[in-house]
């Protein structure tokens, strides 16, 4: 798919390869690329206010998702607890900014851990099926306000920003009725049932929003709660007032809407624009680009079966090392390459994996990302990763799967010593490990390689010489033979 230098020269040379590969992604191929990265909804297709919705059960539980009409950057989301529909106007405006807007049932759990454990599936199946972002929007109105908290409190790095709407904050209010507010005997008796406690117990129960924020604080999580100032249903003082008393005194930002004079409806804002900005300014995460950013696609012998197809994904130092590994497998593999600036942090990386899995099988991937992409938190990387992991089982047909460690940086006026770089490359693999171990899957561990071996490396620090090139390229075909079929 691209022509190959002679001397494997590093990649930014290579704009053939940048301006092919601008062609492909043009090309009328995309639109299979598409259906690949994200699978379509299932279930019954409606409309809501002109857009697509679809409505589904997901283990054991209704859910409906509605889709923008263009998606923005990056798959943003809202995830409406309770009450789909009510008072829109936020999730329109949101759906017309590129946004999706989520919701699973979870009535009658009252944000119990029943619930939590809901979100949870959730929250897994529309991030690694469908690519949504790592870190929605939630909205929780009136009740919805417990599971929106109860579940961020357990994942607070899963979260861009709460938005509350005469939120429930603790369920000796609403439904217990235990202040000033009438409460509602029925639902207090599900809640406790949800709950598995007596009253006794929930009345000293740490069940609450109010009780766990200190996870939020920690994470840095903005709230946004909108109240009427003369609820009584669910009465701010009892709820909005402690929280945001307690929130603050953690160092936490949160910002209270009060509208006087109204009660508990009606819900949200008639022009939602103060809270479509609040989440708009805590979901949109600008791509972090490079000076020059390049992908590189190869290939060998792509009209031949006989023989097992192995690919190595990573950067320029995979690009290095992958005529040594292509040698050295001669006659009993083809080796393809996808080697990238993107780090996986950038949808765009996505983009270029599902273009190359979609059009050929691999029956083993050699992997690697890491040495891109430093504008980006360590937090960031972690919470991308899983995405990697899900596109490579659920594209890779099988392919038997191998990580391989990023490498070191060293000090390019002085090789012997590591730069600090390497302090976060060490982060970036441990937070690999984290993932990968579990599943059982190989490693190639090329940071331990050449970790006391600066005389691998080339003048800059970076990318390796020709002995460094040929020890990896030695390491990583004997990782990958015992696995080919």
């Amino acid at each position: 798919m691209t022509t190959e230098t002679a001397t494997h020269s590093h990649p930014f040379a290579g704009r053939l390869s940048i301006a092919l590969m601008t062609i492909l992604l043009a090309s009328s191929l995309w639109a299979d690329i598409e259906a690949v990265e994200a699978p379509p909804f299932t279930g019954q297709r409606s409309s809501f206010h002109s857009f697509d919705r679809y409505d589904f059960t997901y283990a054991g539980r209704e859910c409906i998702v509605v889709a923008p009409k263009t998606v923005a950057p990056g798959k943003p989301w809202i995830w409406r607890a309770r009450f789909f529909g009510h008072e829109p106007q936020t999730d329109i405006a949101l759906l017309e900014k590129g946004f999706h807007v989520a919701y699973t049932d979870v009535a009658g759990l009252f944000g119990s851990p029943k619930a939590v454990a809901v979100w949870d599936r959730f929250y897994a199946y529309l991030t690694r099926v469908h690519g949504f972002a790592a870190r929605p929007a939630l909205e929780g109105m009136s009740r919805g306000g417990l599971i929106v908290y109860n579940w961020a409190a357990k994942n607070p790095d899963k979260v861009a920003c709460i938005y509350a709407d005469a939120p429930v904050c603790d369920i000796k209010s609403w439904p217990g009725g235990k202040g000033a507010g009438p409460g509602n005997a029925a639902d207090w008796a599900q809640c406790l049932e949800a709950y598995g406690m007596t009253e006794e117990q929930a009345l000293t129960a740490r069940c609450n929003p109010i009780d766990h924020l200190e996870p939020l604080a920690r994470a840095g999580v903005p709230l946004l709660h909108v109240v009427g100032d003369a609820d009584e249903v669910v009465p701010v003082a009892e709820n909005t007032t402690i929280l945001e008393k307690r929130y603050k005194a953690l160092g936490g930002s949160i910002q209270v809407i009060h509208k006087p004079g109204v009660g508990h409806h009606p819900h949200s804002l008639q022009d939602p624009t103060p809270i479509v900005q609040f989440i708009l300014s805590h979901t949109s995460t600008p791509l972090i680009r490079e000076r020059i950013e390049w992908c590189d696609i190869w290939i060998t012998n792509a009209e031949h079966t006989d023989l097992p197809r192995v690919l190595l994904i990573g950067d320029s130092i995979v690009r290095g090392y992958f005529r040594g590994v292509e040698q050295a497998l001669e006659g009993q593999a083809d080796c393809a390459r996808l080697t990238t600036s993107r780090c996986i942090c950038d949808p765009v990386f996505f983009e270029e994996l599902t273009l190359v899995l979609a059009q050929y099988q691999f029956d083993v991937i050699h992997f690697n990302n890491g040495l891109h992409g430093w504008g980006y938190t360590e937090d960031q990387y972690k919470a991308a990763f899983p995405r990697l992991l899900d596109a490579l089982q659920q594209h890779g047909r099988g392919a038997k799967l191998i990580w391989t460690a990023t490498t070191p940086v060293r000090h390019r006026e002085a090789l012997g010593e590591l730069s600090e770089t390497t302090d976060r490359v060490r982060q970036r693999n441990a937070i690999a490990a984290e993932f990968v171990e579990p599943l059982g899957l190989p490693v190639n561990d090329l940071f331990a390689l050449v970790i006391d071996r600066p005389e691998y490396y080339s003048p800059d620090g970076v990318h390796f010489n020709a002995d460094g090139i040929r020890a990896q390229a030695q390491q990583v075909a004997q990782t990958i033979q015992p696995h080919l079929p």
